[in-house]
């Protein structure tokens, strides 16, 4: 009797409370007890630049209405109990940890100097192929799934055209797509392009990346150079880009170092990999 009563009071007194709140000075509305602030309007409307002559406050009010909506659905979601689901809670995992590594980004590149005149100049002269040799290559592609044994790869090693890594592929039952298209030689790299430009004509290249192998064979290239103009710009992001890359992953090192991570048996990283330093 007593335990019924204290709830009955606890939920008694969050009602008040929330019927207490006003939509007033940073609070731009109350839906059923919950605050929407002018802060999260602008979160809301992000970046997006308001044209001359376009009121304001009507696009404000609009992102609230956007806000309240999505607000009063989450609710209702919640009385439905959906927050409460195996599949709620793992994809609320997910988007937190996304989240979070998000943040530590921005604050990271808050904090990157910037690039001096020199290091600009070098970072161009030093990648021709992201400016001024900048081209745009046709390539014969075929791509698969990385094979859960990486040493079936191997086998390509003695395939010299295109058309002898697919009937590899096909003898080895792995599924393949194989098409034409666009590669800009500014997102392969220098270091990279140069490699493939080493090989024989016709000696397909061999790039396992993400999960997912590339071979291919340059068929054809379209100058693209990059203006002076618009150089140092480009060269200026990509610094930063690599400085944020690189300190991303110097943190990324230390908590690899740090963690004791323990896997299921068949789940575990390849030995010579990073991510066997902190194998248990």
């Amino acid at each position: 009797m007593n335990r019924t009563i204290s709830i009955a009071l606890t939920l008694a007194t969050l009602s008040v409370a929330g019927c207490g709140k006003e939509a007033t000075g940073q609070v731009a509305a109350v839906v059923n007890g919950e605050e929407i602030t002018l802060q999260e309007i602008n979160a809301e409307l992000g970046s997006t630049a308001i044209p001359d002559g376009v009121d304001k406050k009507a696009v404000q009010q609009a992102a609230l209405q956007r806000i309240v909506e999505r607000r009063l659905l989450a609710q209702a979601a919640r009385d439905d109990e959906l927050d409460k689901t195996p599949d709620y809670l793992l994809r609320e995992r997910q988007l937190r940890d996304a989240l979070l590594v998000q943040l530590m980004g921005q604050r990271a590149e808050r904090s990157l100097k910037v690039p001096e005149q020199q290091e600009i100049d070098k970072f161009i002269a030093d990648n021709p192929v992201m400016f001024g040799n900048r081209k745009q290559l046709m390539v014969d592609r075929i791509q698969f799934a990385l094979p859960k044994n990486p040493d079936q790869l191997k086998a390509l090693e003695d395939d010299h055209s295109m058309d002898a890594v697919a009937a590899r592929l096909q003898q080895m039952g792995i599924e393949f797509r194989r098409d034409n298209t666009q590669v800009d030689s500014a997102a392969l790299g220098q270091q990279r392009l140069q490699q493939i430009q080493a090989l024989p004509a016709g000696e397909p290249f061999v790039i396992p990346e993400n999960g997912v192998v590339t071979v291919g064979v340059i068929t054809g290239e379209r100058a693209e150079p990059v203006s002076p103009a618009n150089a140092r710009p480009i060269a200026v992001q990509a610094i930063r880009n690599k400085q944020l890359t690189d300190t991303i992953q110097q943190r990324l090192k230390q908590s690899r170092a740090a963690a004791e991570i323990e896997y299921q048996p068949g789940f575990a990283p390849a030995a010579n990999s990073p991510a066997s330093a902190s194998k248990k």
